[in-house]
């Protein structure tokens, strides 16, 4: 638990003379004294002196208020929101780009693009070659990488304050002026067939592909990766173009954070974004999602396998959901850390598997909500009766004020503690613009989910989990499970390759 570290228990009261030797009684012996001591021959007067404090745990204060930082805002002509926020304490400076370009652009049949455009960036444009670009931000001791997700992508660098001026010359080239050579993309597509055919091995992605598919059918959520043929249809002439009609700057952000002159690092940024221009921003498609009737299992057939990939759940909110912040305290309760329900029913008590969690997205479009686990083979239904069990009670039974405690404790002070960093600070800002949260977003998050209270959880529990209608997602031996998983709904089987099969009783066995 992160709050563990910054919360320790009072020191030890030592008395003249005395060493902290434990004895078998488990009490603080005096120095010399010897471990064989009885428990007889320790004096009971001195146990509270020296033990008492261990009675009580130590106590939790509520979050420190949060302060933003100074945050330099401000837009250029061609509508590019800037964000700098100055921070002397390293001679170091991160800065990143989001544009709202993200994999719900890409065509159907070019699934990937968004994604191969975005990490391409880095590997050659006009006057640099890849290796040109690696080495230099190798000598300025920094970094340059581009990504991108659903919503969004994201180019950030980094360098030493004293090479600010490299690090913008080298930003602002792999973005104004990227060649996308063929060799280069050649080797992009080659390595991210093989990394496809790997994933398909991997049960949590077999497990993940399934539950997306059938909870956002069309929907570009619904989409885990690309298939080779999608990647193989992808050419040089594709990537410059989605580049041109998606990397605009109005409706992006630019933010940098760190050991900067404020005047000097604003003459950087308009002579070298100023004159990038604007344009119509596209829209992504966003058809409706698919809708559940009754408990329905969706079952990977891998033939084998010595455990079971099981994803349960169901489609969730859209960010900027009002009941976000409850939402983020129900999921916590439920499997966000080891403390949790499932954790400590799964694995703790049941011994079914190393680890049970859930998680929560919630984008620009509603995301989804989905507990998981591995667990052994032979004990497949077991661990669905006690999913679900554990879905069933956070829906109706309320949570005790131990739990909530602790779960708020917790969001608040990961939260608290991630914004320490340039990085994180730099990602949560980026956050609030990507997802066109509230200004005070950062300063009011502690105090949301501080005031978060029992019947929230219940109420919005019932609205996240939709237990009649549930997705169970499930990778593991069809041949071993299927009659088993029949007792909690109708089963359809998949081979690894997602397409339904009639004929798996008759692929063959390993070994046989």
């Amino acid at each position: 638990m992160l709050l563990a570290l910054s919360f320790l228990p009072s020191p030890l009261v030592m008395l003249p003379g005395m060493a902290q030797v434990t004895s078998p009684a488990g009490t603080k012996a005096p120095a010399g004294t010897k471990q064989s001591l009885a428990p007889a021959e320790v004096v009971p007067a001195q146990i509270p002196a020296v033990e008492a404090w261990r009675k009580n745990p130590p106590t939790v204060p509520a979050p420190r208020p949060f302060t933003l930082p100074s945050v330099d805002t401000y837009k250029l002509a061609n509508g590019l929101k800037v964000e700098l926020v100055e921070d002397h304490r390293f001679p170091f400076v991160t800065m990143a780009l989001g544009i709202k370009a993200g994999s719900t652009l890409e065509p159907t049949d070019k699934l990937g693009l968004a994604d191969i455009s975005a990490e391409m960036l880095t590997e050659g444009t006009k006057s640099r070659t890849s290796k040109q670009i690696a080495d230099e931000v190798d000598e300025i001791g920094g970094g340059l990488s581009a990504s991108s997700d659903y919503d969004y992508a994201l180019l950030s660098g980094s360098a030493l304050s004293k090479y600010s001026d490299r690090i913008f010359n080298l930003f602002t080239d792999v973005l104004f002026n990227p060649t996308f050579p063929d060799d280069e993309l050649t080797l992009k597509k080659t390595n991210l067939i093989q990394v496809l055919a790997m994933k398909r091995s991997e049960p949590d992605f077999l497990a993940e592909e399934r539950f997306q598919r059938v909870v956002f059918g069309k929907h570009a959520y619904g989409n885990v990766a690309p298939t080779p043929a999608t990647v193989k249809a992808i050419n040089r002439d594709d990537l410059q173009k989605f580049h041109d009609s998606n990397y605009l700057p109005n409706d992006s952000v630019l933010i940098v954070v760190g050991d900067f002159s404020p005047a000097k690092i604003k003459e950087m940024i308009s002579s070298r974004f100023s004159d990038w221009k604007s344009g119509d921003l596209p829209v992504a498609e966003s058809p409706a999602l698919p809708a559940q009737h009754g408990r329905h299992i969706y079952l990977v057939n891998r033939p084998g396998s010595v455990q079971t990939s099981i994803r349960v759940g169901n489609s969730s909110i859209e960010r900027l959901d009002p009941d976000f912040f409850p939402m983020l305290v129900a999921n916590q309760i439920l499997g966000g850390a080891a403390q949790a329900r499932l954790f400590l029913n799964i694995r703790e008590q049941k011994g079914y598997t190393y680890g049970a969690y859930s998680g929560l997205s919630a984008r620009r479009h509603p995301g989804s909500f989905a507990a998981s686990s591995e667990v052994r083979t032979e004990v497949t239904a077991a661990a669905l009766e006690e999913f679900l069990y554990e879905l069933d009670r956070l829906r109706n039974v309320k949570p005790t004020d131990k739990e909530l405690k602790d779960a708020k404790n917790y969001l608040c002070g990961s939260f608290q503690l991630g914004l320490e960093t340039q990085s994180g600070l730099m990602q949560r800002l980026l956050e609030v613009n990507m997802y066109d949260l509230p200004d005070n977003y950062l300063q009011t998050y502690a105090d949301k989910v501080m005031a978060i209270n029992a019947d929230d959880v219940r109420r919005v529990a019932r609205k996240l989990i939709d237990n009649d209608n549930l997705v169970i997602a499930v990778v593991g031996d069809a041949t071993k499970i299927k009659h088993d998983l029949e007792f909690f709904g109708v089963v359809d089987v998949y081979d690894t390759a997602g397409k339904l099969s009639t004929d798996w009783e008759k692929q063959p066995q390993p070994g046989s």
